[in-house]
């Protein structure tokens, strides 16, 4: 099952030759295995794993990777759904190391020395070459004597890795297997036709389109590769599979050149049955939505937020059915139910005794309804999970909980409270969607250029077409572009923060972003004025933390900053709508968001807005802080240094004028 999926069990898993031939290899074998859409890569790499635990390996010696947190979430419930006899297995599974790319460069870079807030200051690809300069530089030695257990590494989604995610994931095969005496297998997935990030990396370094790391794999480590091929398609319908099939074909050609490929995409995208071109989308579609789960595939982030927008409507509650939004730009959070937990602890430690007394007390002071709320797993399940995120592991006997506040913010520190809900529908873009699957998918069409150029990489693009056509299992349709408002597009701030903003009746600015938000803001007596206003904030957020998904809130400018008469001191707090007006206050803004309308109004002459309006929150989330604190934060905060706030998703729309004077 993944991200995007809500269907029946899987029916029993038959191997055919060639997935066989993967699943059974040993665990020394080095593996390059193209693995078309629907050819059960997934669950080949889930029993790939069991065959190497039964070969004999620990779960210390296995290292997963793959390309995105809803790859490996996928993989990771794959796993659990296996019917498994063996309870040694079942509990090695538990152990597994799975990681998305950057979160592994993350973990490595910081056992390395590197400090924390330094690492979450970098953008990912800064993360990743520092981690592969780790790999191959003079610090190597350093970095394979904490990899010198892996014994064998899966890596998922490999066609997708351009740029710096290929150089380091090539750097540690290269170096885990340099050795002849030491033999490291490793078992590399994916599918040259669906490499759809090629042209990201060559636009942003300004180089001509990059050697296939296909490519590069092969030539560092050919002589011991052994390349299997799995492209029959099982999971789509007959006619689905069959197209896909053909179009692969002609994708995989050396006789078709790019543009006839492209076009061979679009003739199909252009059959595809249609949404009337004059109805724009909106609310109504969640009352007429196909038997399963439903994806809505766009090509910008922009696009998706608009499509998120519109579905949602005006309504301020939360829709009914679930619908996920997913983007780049997104923050990665900590699940609700640890501040349920931790928020009034004051101990630097947990002893597993003391650990279940909190369960018991936090159940009970703030009731079941609170603990279904905030999805609270079972005390068990907690424990465990709080011991992995922590650096312990899961017979560990106490929890450093210094330790656990300093990773709540990690890429990965909480891989089993990602995307819990199900969702019915699922708003992303085709490059995020990579390694999900839905019963339905609608395509947006791309708006029409206002120039006649051709594409600039015709293979990226018709590879784009292509993942987005073999994402469906069942139905595939087409929303004409003009069913929607036109998107915001990416603004680049001299803050040297990027934001999707739009221009029109209102101004459009995307917020919610790393560190839009003061995190003490939310336990903050001199933002809330008085103690009883934040318990009663933090009691608000804790009933309301899944029922609140999606709701509607507006940003108001704080009156305490009004008083210095400098713009850069303004703040915006966010309040929970009601009605039209602005409800209970649940925490502020930070100064980015501030200088970051400084820098979009400024210079045009126009005032910061008094009011914005048309943001929802993301999720209710835990928060906490390592360091020195701001603000007047009082007990018991001060001293967890844990509690509750929210993340938020959206454009900030108002209206704008002309400044009366400075």
């Amino acid at each position: 099952m993944s991200d995007g999926k809500m269907e029946s069990p899987h029916p029993p898993f038959r191997p055919t030759p060639e997935q066989s031939a993967v699943i059974d290899a040993e665990p020394d074998a080095r593996l390059l295995v193209v693995a078309g859409p629907g050819t059960g890569k997934t669950q080949v790499a889930a029993m790939r794993l069991v065959h190497l635990l039964r070969a004999g390996l620990q779960p210390s010696q296995i290292l997963v990777l793959s390309f995105s947190r809803s790859a490996v979430a996928t993989l990771t419930a794959r796993i659990a759904a296996l019917d498994l006899r063996d309870e040694s297995i079942v509990e090695d599974l538990r152990h597994l190391a799975i990681r998305t790319f950057d979160s592994w460069a993350f973990r490595l870079l910081r056992q390395a020395g590197a400090s924390v807030s330094e690492l979450l200051a970098n953008s990912h690809d800064t993360n990743i070459e520092l981690a592969t300069q780790q790999l191959a530089g003079g610090h190597a030695s350093q970095a394979l004597d904490r990899l010198s257990a892996i014994r064998h590494v899966i890596v998922d989604e490999f066609q997708d890795l351009p740029g710096v995610r290929a150089d380091m994931v090539i750097e540690l095969l290269a170096a885990l297997t340099v050795e002849p005496q030491r033999r490291v297998g490793f078992t590399v997935l994916g599918d040259p036709a669906q490499s759809i990030f090629q042209f990201s990396v060559t636009q942003e370094s300004h180089t001509a389109r990059m050697r296939d790391p296909w490519d590069v794999l092969k030539e560092r480590l050919g002589k011991d590769l052994r390349q299997i091929s799995m492209i029959r398609n099982h999971r789509s319908t007959e006619e689905l599979a069959r197209i896909a099939a053909a179009l692969r074909e002609i994708l995989q050609s050396s006789n078709v050149d790019p543009m006839r490929k492209l076009e061979a995409v679009r003739g199909y995208l252009d059959r595809l049955p249609s949404k009337d071109p004059e109805t724009k989308i909106g609310p109504e579609l969640l009352d007429s939505l196909p038997q399963g789960s439903l994806a809505v595939l766009t090509r910008t982030n922009g696009e998706a937020l608009m499509v998120a927008k519109m579905i949602y409507g005006t309504t301020v509650e939360s829709p009914s059915i679930p619908v996920l939004l997913r983007i780049v730009g997104t923050t990665r959070t900590a699940p609700a139910w640890i501040g349920q937990l931790l928020s009034r602890f004051k101990p630097s430690s947990i002893s597993r005794s003391t650990f279940d007394s909190i369960y018991a007390n936090a159940l009970k002071s703030s009731g079941d309804g609170a603990a279904g709320a905030t999805q609270m797993p079972a005390r068990d399940v907690a424990w465990q999970r709080l011991a992995r995120a922590s650096g312990g592991s899961d017979d560990s006997s106490s929890i450093d909980v210094d330790a656990l506040r300093e990773r709540l913010g990690w890429p990965d520190a909480f891989p089993d409270d990602q995307g819990i809900e199900q969702p019915t529908i699922c708003i992303t873009t085709i490059h995020q969607a990579k390694g999900m699957e839905f019963r339905n998918v609608a395509l947006l069409e791309p708006r029409p250029r206002e120039d006649t150029d051709e594409p600039d990489d015709p293979i990226e693009e018709a590879n784009v077409g292509f993942v987005a056509v073999t994402r469906a299992s069942h139905q595939l349709g087409r929303i004409p572009a003009s069913c929607i408002n036109r998107a915001p597009s990416k603004w680049s701030f001299s803050s040297r923060r990027d934001r999707l903003v739009g221009w029109g009746t209102l101004t459009k600015v995307q917020m919610g972003l790393q560190d839009d938000i003061l995190p003490e803001s939310f336990v903050d007596t001199d933002v809330h004025g008085s103690i009883q206003a934040v318990e009663a904030a933090q009691m608000a957020l804790l009933l309301n933390a899944a029922g609140w998904r999606g709701r509607k809130v507006i940003l108001k400018r704080a009156d305490s900053a009004a008083g210095s008469g400098r713009y850069r001191d303004i703040r915006y707090d966010i309040h929970l709508q009601s009605g039209n007006e602005a409800g209970q206050l649940l925490g502020r803004m930070s100064a980015n968001v501030t200088w970051d309308l400084l820098d979009l109004l400024w210079d045009r002459g126009l005032a910061m807005p008094s009011t914005i309006y048309n943001l929802r929150i993301a999720d209710v989330v835990t928060l906490g802080k390592s360091g020195d604190l701001e603000g007047a934060v009082a007990d018991p905060w001060s001293t967890s240094r844990i509690w509750l706030g929210v993340s938020l998703w959206g454009t900030g729309d108002f209206k704008t004028w002309k400044r009366k004077h400075g």
